[in-house]
């Protein structure tokens, strides 16, 4: 994998965690239940898509180690 590779994955990350942070921080603003819903939705959302694309990052990493 390349270092470019390498980078693109740190920023998605970053954004992902960014993206947690800041809902995080909507659910103390005292949210109604019906925006409380749908932040921990994009919570969940958000975690599932960091997951994939962290177990994406971990297999295309263990590839090139063995391509190497």
């Amino acid at each position: 994998m390349s270092q470019f590779d390498l980078e693109k994955l740190f920023e998605k990350r970053d954004s992902y965690l960014n993206i947690l942070k800041h809902l995080s921080f909507e659910l103390m603003m005292e949210p109604s239940d019906e925006e409380i819903k749908q932040i921990k939705e994009l919570e969940k959302n958000t975690i599932n898509t960091f997951k994939k694309s962290y177990h994406l990052m971990h297999q295309k990493n263990l590839l090139s180690m063995k391509i190497t």
